[in-house]
């Protein structure tokens, strides 16, 4: 008897632990979207494209979309569609400032991921908001605080990861682009040096011209 009444009053602990996990199938679930309300915290959500991301993962910032087919470079002023400055919930986009785009590789920690019903626009006399489907919002926080802390931009919001998915806004990647550029500038400077070596071996009559092009072609193509 006195199990039972333990269980009973820490049951509520019990079920409070339990991890709150969403698929973008069950957002899209008229049946399962009912028993969640406006800005409730969830702690994993998993893409339509099978990308998880959990409370505690660390993202990429990608790029941000060009909005004109007529050029190829940003502009100083060019922001990022689905990423917003600040803790922001909400269903209405009014007053939102956008992180500028020259934030692109830089690494943010996910702090809270929560949900939201889409907006009804079917213009139905008795619209039932809790039957639409939900869009997933994560609060994240700069990976490395610097400057972006005294900007007040350290803190974002990703309005749609869906949408910041797709668009390549968010990378679900612990490597960033810039550490792939970093690599990518080293890599170089290896194939530099090794090549300037066979060259100086070719030079004192240790390598023939047909051994030095067979190694050269064969570092250029990374065999």
């Amino acid at each position: 008897m006195t199990k039972n009444i333990i269980f009973i009053l820490l049951f509520p602990l019990f079920s409070f632990a339990q991890e709150v996990a969403l698929t973008y199938d069950q957002a899209h679930d008229i049946s399962i979207i009912k028993g969640y309300k406006n800005n409730m915290l969830i702690d994993s959500y998993i893409s339509k494209n099978g990308v998880r991301i959990s409370v505690g993962d660390t993202l990429v910032i990608g790029n941000a979309v060009i909005k004109s087919n007529r050029r190829k470079k940003h502009l100083f002023n060019d922001v990022f569609s689905y990423i917003a400055v600040g803790k922001i919930k909400g269903t209405t986009n009014k007053g939102y400032r956008y992180l500028p785009h020259n934030y692109s590789g830089s690494k943010v920690i996910v702090k809270s991921i929560f949900v939201t019903h889409e907006k009804d626009v079917s213009y139905k006399i008795w619209p039932k908001s809790n039957e639409m489907p939900l869009y997933v919002s994560v609060f994240v926080t700069a990976a490395k605080q610097g400057f972006s802390k005294i900007l007040g931009n350290s803190r974002k919001t990703i309005l749609d990861i869906e949408k910041a998915l797709l668009s390549e806004e968010i990378i679900n990647n612990d490597y960033s682009l810039l550490d792939m550029k970093e690599e990518k500038t080293k890599e170089d400077k290896d194939k530099y040096d090794l090549l300037f070596k066979l060259g100086k071996l070719k030079e004192k009559g240790l390598l023939t011209e047909e051994e030095f092009q067979k190694e050269k072609n064969k570092l250029l193509n990374n065999e």
